[in-house]
């Protein structure tokens, strides 16, 4: 799977977000998106995923997109398996789609849970149910907007652990947007920052699970790197 972003323009105002930006995605995953405020972090997943067209140049994509979205978007009339389950019985049939959504269920550590409806849920197993949700579309590109936010660190650690390991396994190109550059050093392995137009930093990031841990030296160290960009860029 791969992305291929050529000579992109949007927003034609006084300071658009993007200006003839070219981006080749597909190498490493999760790619993560690092930005402040403003900078059109959703914009760009939103025109990865076709729900926005680029004024100028062409996104190559080929495939359709499974989203994570801020919120879980989880429907309240239907139980966490039929969540996961409806949105891909037109492609798959109703017995195989409930089996894959139950697959992905116990992969989130969330079986117990099927029957159990969104208000029955905590915060953190509802966007276990939105990320297994987006895995079980079959596709091979996922995107994610600000899939962690408003959860406390420990949680979203540990689903950022689920989500590195479901990547492991189901070998998709992931790309999330976050504000958070802790959160972007623990999940990524190739790290972009937008600023005024489009890309103004790209790397690769290999570091092994304990590097990547929170407050350690190599951890602190590209945090410290991504800091001093966003404030140069501010």
């Amino acid at each position: 799977m791969s992305i291929s972003i050529r000579n992109i323009s949007f927003g034609f105002t006084e300071k658009p977000l993007f200006k003839n930006m070219s981006l080749e995605l597909g190498d490493e995953s999760p790619v993560v998106i690092l930005g402040a405020s403003g900078c059109g972090k959703t914009t760009l997943l939103r025109l990865m995923a076709g729900l926005l067209h680029p004024e100028e140049g062409c996104i190559e994509i080929g495939e359709k997109a499974s989203f994570v979205f801020q919120e879980n978007r989880l429907l309240p009339w239907y139980t966490a398996l039929e969540n996961i389950s409806l949105p891909i019985e037109g492609s798959l049939g109703k017995k195989e789609a409930r089996d894959r959504a139950m697959y992905f269920l116990r992969r989130v550590s969330l079986e117990e849970k099927a029957g159990s409806y969104p208000d029955e849920l905590s915060g953190g197993q509802g966007r276990r149910v939105a990320i297994a949700r987006a895995f079980a579309y079959p596709s091979p590109l996922i995107l994610m907007d600000e899939p962690f936010q408003s959860l406390d660190i420990p949680l979203r650690i540990r689903l950022m652990d689920m989500v590195s390991s479901l990547l492991t396994t189901e070998k998709r190109l992931a790309v999330a947007v976050t504000h958070d550059p802790r959160e972007a050093v623990y999940l990524g392995r190739r790290i972009l920052i937008l600023g005024k137009g489009g890309i103004v930093f790209d790397q690769a990031v290999d570091l092994s699970p304990e590097d990547r841990a929170y407050g350690s030296s190599p951890h602190a160290g590209l945090e410290k790197k991504l800091l001093e960009v966003l404030y140069t860029i501010a």
